[in-house]
């Protein structure tokens, strides 16, 4: 009797199994995700994106709409770039944004749409910020101070300088650096060289993001720099002659 129950209980359960599936109870659910915020400088191209999960059967129609003009952006579409990218159980629609022609913080609507009008939306965010460089003109032997101004930004930014042999400064000898912190959407960010000696250029890293930074030179000049190599050279050479006798 047991025996038999046992066989009934796993054909009931083996059917009520097959309806499931059939009836999509255990299917996985469309979802959307959307990229982190991109933010970049002003002369650079950034990247946003939605991706949508487990997308349903059938076509899908896919848009990139700009919210302050309502305007939606075509492939053919000046200063960006739309490219979809179709993978197990997802498909990636991607917007390239030439941040040289859209000059200006903004949202971007992603949408997808199915053949029986379902939609999925998200909203992926844009941030453009200015870096201006400020060098220094020093006499040799003199402190100079360089500096990184950054402007529109929304957070405070990691920020490093290297010399140009590409070592960072915080490593060496005879400079000071200050990363600065965003106040009212400006960020400074300095670099003083204690004793200069000759003409440089310095490089200043911004980091929106661990993974993206940004350089910019940053200019150093001294002068007679050269005058005061030549004499420490001809030092240098007569010390030898000394000791040599």
């Amino acid at each position: 009797m047991e025996f038999h129950l046992a066989i009934v209980v796993i054909l009931f359960a083996t059917s009520l199994g097959e309806d499931l599936l059939e009836n999509d109870v255990f299917a996985s659910e469309t979802s959307i995700e959307v990229s982190r915020p991109a933010i970049g400088h002003m002369n650079t191209t950034m990247t946003v994106s939605c991706k949508l999960l487990h997308p349903p059967a059938g076509n899908l129609t896919k848009t990139w709409t700009r919210k302050s003009d309502n305007k939606e952006i075509t492939e053919a579409e000046t200063g960006f770039n739309v490219s979809t990218v179709t993978g197990k159980n997802e498909v990636i629609l991607n917007l390239e944004i030439n941040a040289t022609m859209n000059t200006k913080d903004d949202l971007y609507v992603c949408k997808f749409e199915s053949d029986d009008g379902s939609i999925w939306n998200e909203t992926a965010r844009v941030f453009l910020f200015i870096v201006t460089p400020h060098g220094d003109a020093v006499d040799v032997g003199d402190s100079a101070t360089l500096s990184c101004v950054i402007t529109d930004i929304v957070k405070n930014l990691t920020v490093t300088w290297e010399d140009e042999e590409k070592r960072n400064v915080n490593d060496l000898q005879g400079y000071s650096f200050v990363e600065g912190k965003n106040v009212g959407g400006t960020q400074t960010s300095t670099l003083t060289i204690g004793k200069a000696t000759k003409n440089a250029t310095y490089t200043c890293t911004l980091y929106p993001y661990e993974d993206e930074p940004y350089s910019t030179p940053v200019k150093l000049e001294v002068s007679n720099s050269e005058r005061a190599l030549g004499l420490s050279a001809v030092l240098s050479a007569l010390l030898l002659i000394w000791r040599s006798f």
